[in-house]
């Protein structure tokens, strides 16, 4: 009987297994450092624990969640300026110009926390007018790094950017830890800034080279195109939490909280890939090749980790919730947790479209806040019940991905690379 060779994979086939194969090796550094990132600050937690009195650690968690919340926006700054680079390349005057408007961006605002200081403080109950006054630094150092983030992305050097999270980490765990015993909140707030100033350092030198080139900047119209598609893709993953925080009585939002919480937790490596991930949609739409495979490749790199997070959680939730949060939340929890992180997980995949339709710049990007709005709208009539707020943010999220697979999947069937 004759020996057949065996069938070699199509063309079509062939290039989005290249595709996928080159993302997930961008990928695969920033995936790592962000788990690196999130196990360290797991630990740094479990330091500062035992090592200030409950009280101060409380302060510092509010101060934290309050940093945590400034740097949400920067993100926007990070995706544009990686659109700016993608598929253009990287100059010295490119780098250059968009810090600086940057700077002009950042400064008023960081300004502006350095005069609601005392008021924050006394807000927060915080022991020094320093602790508030130090979101004022974060934000321009966090922004500025974001800037210089994207920039290297949007070239793929997505290595070196993992090198940054990398030196953060290491810095922001030893000296937070070191320098919160003789100092306090305050020691351990410094640590957090102090690591951020050497990830920028680093970062900076590397988008820094002789100037050449047209000079090229970040655009205010394409950060505040950029800022809202961001900060509604936010909103469509966390509306849920706060509409079940204000409908649902104390216990009962206690557990929706602590699940929506382990199941959001998912999302950090998919927004790893989705970084590096991001730049490849820009140059794909602009060459008007390959843009297919590349919504495909993106759509299985972020994805793919996020589905199998969810079903991490979905099997073992009681374990999860006991590891976190010991026994303080009531029967039925681990369901909520298994249904939210299923949700979250599937939620990656509006983040790839809404990203596909920001490449190309379409309002399609801004679909997330008319899904915001559903959940909004689902959840003020059914709210009975965590499980009816559950249903209705899923029947919302299943509205939002269907609108986003017809717009994109008929605009990325382009012409193909050869």
């Amino acid at each position: 009987m004759p020996l057949t060779a065996p069938a070699r994979p199509s063309g079509a086939t062939g290039r989005l297994r290249g595709t996928t194969a080159r993302l997930a090796a961008l990928a695969g550094p920033m995936m790592l450092a962000i788990a690196v990132q999130s196990v360290a600050n797991l630990a740094l937690h479990a330091a500062l624990g035992r090592t200030l009195p409950a009280a101060d650690y409380g302060a510092l968690g509010s101060v934290l969640a309050a940093m945590t919340l400034v740097a949400v926006p920067l993100t926007a700054l990070q995706t544009a300026a990686a659109r700016l680079v993608a598929g253009t390349g990287l100059t010295g005057q490119t780098g250059r110009s968009s810090l600086v408007r940057s700077i002009r961006l950042l400064a008023p605002a960081a300004a502006l926390l350095l005069v609601l200081a005392q008021p924050i403080s006394d807000f927060l109950h915080l022991g020094s007018w320093w602790d508030a006054a130090l979101l004022a630094p974060t934000l321009l150092i966090s922004g500025l790094l974001a800037t210089t983030r994207g920039l290297l992305l949007g070239t793929g050097r997505s290595r070196t950017v993992a090198g940054t999270y990398m030196v953060s980490t290491a810095i922001r765990l030893g000296l937070g830890v070191a320098l919160a015993v003789p100092l306090g909140v305050t020691g351990a707030l410094l640590g957090t800034v102090l690591g951020e100033l050497a990830a920028l350092l680093l970062a900076t030198r590397q988008i820094w080279p002789p100037a050449v080139g047209a000079t090229q900047g970040l655009a205010l119209g394409d950060v505040a195109r950029t800022t809202a598609v961001v900060t509604g893709l936010f909103a469509f993953t966390t509306v849920d939490l706060f509409m079940a925080r204000h409908h649902l009585p104390g216990a009962a939002s206690g557990a929706y909280v602590a699940a929506a919480t382990i199941g959001k937790t998912i999302l950090a490596l998919p927004a790893a890939a989705m970084s590096v991930a991001y730049p490849r949609l820009v140059a794909s739409w602009a060459a008007h090749t390959g843009r297919s495979p590349a919504l495909r490749s993106a759509l299985i790199v972020v994805g793919v980790p996020a589905i199998a997070g969810a079903f991490v959680v979905a099997a073992a939730p009681g374990a999860i919730l006991s590891a976190l949060y010991g026994s303080a939340f009531p029967g039925g929890t681990e369901v909520l947790v298994r249904a939210l992180a299923l949700v979250a997980g599937t939620s990656a995949f509006v983040s790839v479209l809404a990203h596909a339709a920001m490449a190309r710049s379409s309002r399609a990007a801004l679909l997330p806040w008319a899904g915001a709005g559903l959940q909004v709208a689902a959840i003020s009539t059914w709210h009975s019940t965590a499980t009816d707020i559950v249903l209705a943010s899923g029947a919302s999220l299943l509205v939002t991905l269907a609108l986003l697979s017809v717009s994109e999947s008929r605009r990325w069937r382009g012409p193909q690379s050869t």
